[in-house]
């Protein structure tokens, strides 16, 4: 189990004893319940799992962080929160390395940010149907520890909501500072969609057998 009092969130055991661990942030609007059978949907049965609820009240859910131009200090408080809570987790015997960040919309960009200024390196982050907020001076925050970690990114070339266009910008910036980012795209809307289970169910495969590699060896 895990405990916090910096969010509101629910723990999902895996099936089989495993020190990974996948914090799942969920978009604007929308709270953790939508996520809680997400351990079924993405069919990783060897990996932990932590929903977060935003902090912030919106439209019958909840948001991370406010609307522009109240944007940049949202997510810089959230951020902070998420920093005291991945200290929190290495307390109680969760490594760095082996926690992974996972966030739609909305929490693509909370989870994006978190890692680009995180001292240390993550497990991975994945980011679907997201966005970023480049904060000045960025690239000043990478360090030879949080450039290992690894990316991966789907969008869908159909989202009505978050162009993919700026998103492949992001993307494309961040792979021109030598960050491991995976992109996909497909044809699909600003959803959380079927087709992305077997995208990202093999990319986190691959990163925990990397992490199981180093640790054997």
């Amino acid at each position: 189990m895990i405990k916090t009092d910096l969010f509101r969130s629910h723990f999902i055991a895996s099936q089989k004893v495993s020190n990974k661990l996948m914090i799942v942030f969920h978009g604007r609007g929308d709270s953790l319940k939508p996520f809680k059978v997400f351990n079924q949907e993405l069919g990783l049965t060897d990996i932990n799992y932590l929903l977060l609820n935003a902090p912030r009240k919106y439209r019958g859910g909840y948001s991370w962080y406010g609307e522009p131009p109240y944007e940049a200090d949202g997510v810089k408080k959230v951020r902070e929160k998420i920093f005291q809570l991945l200290e929190s987790l290495q307390l109680q015997g969760w490594d760095a390395e082996n926690i992974f960040l996972l966030g739609f919309s909305q929490g693509c960009l909370v989870s994006a940010d978190v890692a680009l200024h995180y001292p240390r390196k993550l497990g991975g982050v994945v980011g679907v149907s997201g966005y970023f907020h480049f904060f000045p001076r960025w690239r000043t925050k990478l360090n030879k520890q949080n450039r290992q970690t690894p990316w991966l990114f789907t969008h869908g070339r159909k989202d009505d909501v978050l162009a993919i266009h700026d998103t492949r910008h992001g993307v494309n910036k961040l792979q021109s500072e030598g960050l491991k980012v995976s992109w996909i795209e497909s044809d699909k809307r600003h959803v959380f969609s079927e087709q992305d289970y077997p995208v990202i169910r093999k990319w986190v495969k691959n990163q925990m057998s990397s992490l199981n590699s180093k640790t054997i060896f």
